[in-house]
Parts: structure tokens; C-alpha cells; sequence
């Protein structure tokens, strides 16, 4: 120790050791002197009462993760779409284990999503065990929301050195549950693409080794092939690495990526004859912008969600891992791309939602990023690399900064979860029995009636059934919205042939707007029935922002008969002599 200090003459706050050892030594200017014996350290009150709101804010955020979960559970059996776009999720995990492909030309009887296949493939192989329904999707978009949750926590406690305060940033997240829709549970692509990518930041932002790097590139591009989106993380991330001090990481994790989005666009590409370049890359770069979205992002959804959450960041996030600010960003800007074209949702505004809340994580810290918790001994906190605070010799030694920022962070923090909390509303995201009886009879009429029975709004009720398959509404719109004129001149074809040979025995419609796509002389080959088979039934309260109105049937002209098909549909209700049901006589004069 004299032999260092003769070289390196700056004492380390509260080495006494070296002190005494070296009893000339001087003492680094800025650190101020050790208190001594029974006196209490300046700012001491102020840690104990920071370290119980953050513990309070862990409580909240383990309630929201708790709650969240609790919904989910009792949703995940539902036999039927909890969202409308659920339905041909479940068309396309069928289609894999069918081994037909996922990427066609748009025709009447399917069109797919236009997202990469690995949340899809993922539920395949889930359903290839526990057999095909919605409840293993639901399984695969819980896992890896709680995966998400789980990352989110340790990201965060690892760079504050508090456990509490990642818990209540996995907890701010899980408290967006109603804001955005219910969507962390639903049979959909977004909450895998979540994990992924959180996943993927945290191995960018602690990788020390070659092997890591390849891991970070491999998660990268597995978001990108859950979500095209992604694209845009990636490339911001890596191109940080390479900025960093790191940058001889970068390399490996940019190859390990490119070889990921590179090989599977290629194979893919081929495989479906351009179809697959056209649905993940073209279709919605070719949709209009929604103007009123452009706005509706900030003050719309981002402010009033999470307003008091964005102060707590300004208050603190100055400066901070350049690979953590650059996939934010990313994040950020994937999520407003995709709200503000044509078809944009709430689930868009998932990546933002995450980044608010890692970012509220990181301003409830008072040590710098990185920094064990101050139990840990010397030589742990010796060999933690990336702390901020002044140079003595060849480290760095860590100080606490910004207590009273991290303290109003974590009063902001617990007020968001707190608003939150009072503004779920479980009785809304959960179905109700008259929902399930609904269902139940419409595919009990379905299998009785049988033949080809067209459903845009819902094909994979036709599929659980037995039926063939039939296109679903929300991706054909996506095609008809897009400006390639191929593509939308094949899906119109496709359907006016099957309207004029009369193909389908019935065609049913559930939303407005489910005939889109169908050509203006549909009523020349099927005509609609007056009866309206489940018009007592109220809409269901967990399919938000959709007009659902009761179920009307279509028969070809000249075949079937209305009220055969509406007490078939209806089951039950008929018999019990349901006013709905009444054979009232036809608008149209044709057949009853």
C-alpha cells in the first residue's frame, strides 16, 4: 500500500487502512471526510425514505404483474377471438401444421398476416403437443410478456444497483395492460417481439465476450423475425456498439444478425415466390399516413397513459448507456411508424410503453449505472466496470448522485401506478358467459349446417368447425389498402369467382364492413336473410374499437332456406322462441 500511495498519492473514501499506512498521504480534494463514529452521514434520512417509496413502488408494480396475470388466466381458455385479429393467427399455426405454406398469393380462401413466421412457428410447435386452439397461442404471448416483465426488472436493477426499482418498472409496464387494449395476452406477434427485443438490448448493453455478441445479433434478428419492425432496433443498437467502447464486439453480433435477416428473407423469398417480400416488406410501406395519428401518438395515447412516468424520466435520464438510448430510440421511432400508417393500433404503442418504463426504472437510482449495491464489498465494486464519478489511480470509485431527483422519480413513479391501477377495469377484459354461449352455438350451427361457410370476420370459427378455409377481412383490407395493383387485382378476382359459381353455401358477417373486397354485384348470386340469429346477444366488451353488430347470413339465390339456417345458427334460442328469431317475412322477396 505505501508503494502505491508513493505513486499514486489520493487516498479512496474510507480506507482507513491506507490511511494509516501511509499517515502523509493525501486525500482526493473532492471526497469529503468519513464521518466519524456515531455520527449519522449527511443525506442518510433522506436514503432510508428513498429506499421505502422504491419499496412501495416494487409492491405496486408487483400488484399490477399480479393482476395482469390473474386477468390472463382467467381469459386464456376462452374458446373464441378475445381480438378480432386473433382469428387468423390461429388460420395460420393450422396452415404450418398442415405443412401448407404461409405465403400466397391473397386469394378468397386465405390471406396471411403480414408479419415474419417465428411467433407463428413458435405456437406451431406448441400446438403440434397441447393440439390447436387459441388457449397455446394465449400460452406463447403470456411467456413471453412475463418474460418481457422479467427482463425489463433485471435491466434496470442492474444498472441502479436496486431490485426495487426494476420490479416497479416491470410493474409500470404490466400496468399498461388496459391502456393498450389487453393486448400482452392475446394470440398475436407483439409481446414475443417485446421480449425479444428487450432481450436483445440487455445482452448489447452488458456483452463482454464473442459469444455474447453472437447472442445479442441471433436476438436482434429474432425480433426481426417476429416483427419487421425490429429492423430498425437492430441497426441502431449495433451501430452504438460500434460507437462504443466495445466496438470489437460489434463485428460478431452484426454478423451473427445479418446472417439471420439475411438468410431467412432469402429462403422465404424463394420459397413463397416473392409473396413473403411483398406481406412483411412492401404492403404497409405502400399504405397511406393517417394524419390524425401523427399527433394522436403524443397527446392522444403517449401523454395521457404515462404523462406523470415521462416527467420522471426528464427529471433524470440526462445521459446514460449509448446502446440503451439508441434501442429506446428505435423502439420509439418503430412504434410511431407503424401507429401512424393506415391500420395502425394500440398495440403500436407497446414499444413506446416499454421504453417509458425502462427509462422511469433507470431515473429512480441514486448510483450510477452499473454500480453494486453499497453492501457489496470493495473488491466487487472494484471490478464493476462503467461507473461514473472521479478517477483515484486506475479505477473508477462510484459515488451516489441526484438523490433528490431519484426521489421525486419515485414519487412520480408510484403516482403512475397508482393512476393506472384506478383505471383498470377487469370486468371489461374478461368474457362473459353469454360471450362463450354465443360462440358455442354459432360453431355447433356451423358444423350442423356444413359446407363452405364464408366468415371474414372470424375464418378460424369455419376451421374449428371442420370447414374449409376462407380469407380473413382485416388482412385482405390490408391488401386492398396497399397500392399494388397485382396484388389486390388477384384477391378481387379470386373472390368474384367464388361469388359468381356460388361457392359458398352461406356467407356470415359479424362487423361492419366484412363484405370489403366482394364485388358490387353480390346480390345478383346471394341475397340477405332478414333474421338476425344472435341479435340478443350484447357486443362483447373486450373487442375494442370495432363495430359489432349481430350476425347476418347470405344464401346463394334460390338455395337454402333462411329460417332453417337462422334456427340452426341460433341453436337454443330458437326453441326457446327468441323474438330475434321470428320468421319475419324477407325485405327482399326472395326465399325465407
Amino acid at each position: 500500500m505505501r508503494v502505491i500511495h508513493t505513486v499514486i498519492p489520493w487516498t479512496i473514501p474510507g480506507d482507513d487502512v491506507a490511511t494509516a499506512a501511509a499517515p502523509g498521504v493525501r486525500r482526493h480534494p473532492d471526497v469529503a471526510a468519513v464521518p466519524a463514529a456515531g455520527r449519522r452521514p449527511a443525506g442518510a434520512g433522506r436514503g432510508r425514505v428513498l429506499r421505502a417509496l422504491r419499496a412501495v413502488a416494487a409492491l405496486l408494480g408487483l400488484g399490477a404483474i399480479g393482476g395482469y396475470v390473474a386477468i390472463a388466466l382467467l381469459r386464456l381458455g376462452y374458446a373464441f377471438p378475445l381480438e378480432v385479429l386473433e382469428s387468423n393467427s390461429l388460420v395460420e399455426v393450422h396452415r404450418i401444421l398442415a405443412g401448407q405454406p404461409l405465403y400466397v398469393a391473397p386469394t378468397v380462401s386465405y390471406v396471411p398476416d403480414g408479419y415474419p413466421p417465428l411467433y407463428f412457428a413458435v405456437s406451431a410447435a406448441a400446438a403440434s403437443v397441447l393440439g390447436q386452439s387459441y388457449l397455446v397461442l394465449r400460452v406463447v404471448s403470456l411467456g413471453s410478456s412475463l418474460a418481457c416483465f422479467a427482463v425489463v426488472a433485471r435491466l434496470v436493477g442492474r444498472e441502479t444497483a436496486s431490485a426495487p426499482a426494476g420490479l416497479a418498472a416491470a410493474g409500470l409496464l404490466a400496468a399498461t395492460y388496459f391502456a393498450a387494449g389487453t393486448w400482452f395476452d392475446v394470440a398475436r406477434v407483439d409481446s414475443l417481439f417485446l421480449a425479444l427485443s428487450v432481450a436483445g438490448l440487455y445482452t448489447a448493453r452488458w456483452m463482454r465476450t464473442r459469444r455474447a455478441a453472437i447472442m445479442t445479433g441471433l436476438l436482434l434478428g429474432a425480433a426481426f423475425l417476429t416483427k419487421q419492425t425490429a429492423l430498425a432496433e437492430g441497426a441502431a443498437v449495433l451501430a452504438a456498439v460500434a460507437a462504443g467502447p466495445r466496438r470489437r464486439l460489434a463485428v460478431p453480433a452484426a454478423l451473427a444478425y445479418a446472417a439471420t435477416v439475411g438468410a431467412s428473407t432469402l429462403a422465404l423469398g424463394l420459397a413463397s415466390h416473392g409473396w413473403y417480400l411483398y406481406y412483411v416488406f412492401e404492403q404497409m410501406s405502400e399504405h397511406a399516413l393517417n394524419a390524425s395519428a401523427v399527433g394522436q401518438f403524443w397527446a392522444g395515447y403517449l401523454l395521457p397513459t404515462l404523462g406523470l412516468a415521462i416527467v420522471a424520466v426528464m427529471l433524470r435520464v440526462r445521459r446514460g448507456p449509448g446502446v440503451l438510448l439508441a434501442g429506446c430510440a428505435a423502439l420509439v421511432v418503430e412504434g410511431y411508424a407503424a401507429l401512424v400508417h393506415a391500420g395502425g393500433g394500440v398495440n403500436d404503442l407497446l414499444p413506446a410503453y416499454l421504453v417509458v418504463a425502462l427509462l422511469a426504472g433507470l431515473a429512480m437510482g441514486d448510483q450510477p449505472r452499473g454500480m453494486p449495491p453499497a453492501r457489496a464489498s470493495r473488491v466487487a465494486r472494484a471490478r464493476t466496470a462503467g461507473w461514473s464519478g472521479w478517477a483515484v489511480g486506475w479505477g473508477w470509485y462510484p459515488r451516489r448522485v441526484g438523490r433528490p431527483a431519484a426521489l421525486a422519480a419515485v414519487v412520480l413513479v408510484v403516482a403512475q401506478l397508482a393512476v393506472l391501477a384506478a383505471g383498470s377495469r377487469p370486468g371489461r377484459a374478461i368474457p362473459s358467459g353469454a360471450d362463450r354461449a354465443a360462440g358455442l352455438r354459432l360453431a355447433a350451427g356451423l358444423r350442423a349446417l356444413g359446407g363452405t361457410v364464408a366468415i371474414p370476420a372470424d375464418p378460424a370459427l369455419a376451421v374449428m368447425a371442420g370447414l374449409p378455409e376462407i380469407e380473413d377481412q382485416f388482412a385482405a383490407v390490408d391488401v386492398l389498402r396497399a397500392s399494388d395493383p397485382s396484388a389486390k387485382a388477384t384477391f378481387t378476382r379470386s373472390v368474384a369467382r367464388a361469388v359468381a359459381t356460388r361457392r359458398f353455401t352461406m356467407i356470415i358477417t359479424v362487423i361492419d364492413g366484412d363484405l370489403r373486397g366482394f364485388p358490387p354485384d353480390l346480390p345478383r348470386y346471394y341475397h340477405r336473410c332478414p333474421q338476425m340469429p344472435l341479435l340478443g346477444i350484447p357486443p362483447a366488451p373486450f373487442r375494442h374499437g370495432l363495430a359489432i353488430q349481430p350476425v347476418s347470413v347470405w344464401l346463394p339465390v334460390g338455395r337454402g332456406s333462411c329460417a332453417v339456417a337462422a334456427r340452426a345458427l341460433a341453436g337454443p334460442l330458437a326453441a326457446a322462441g327468441s323474438p330475434a328469431l321470428a320468421d319475419a317475412p324477407s325485405r327482399s322477396g326472395g326465399p325465407r
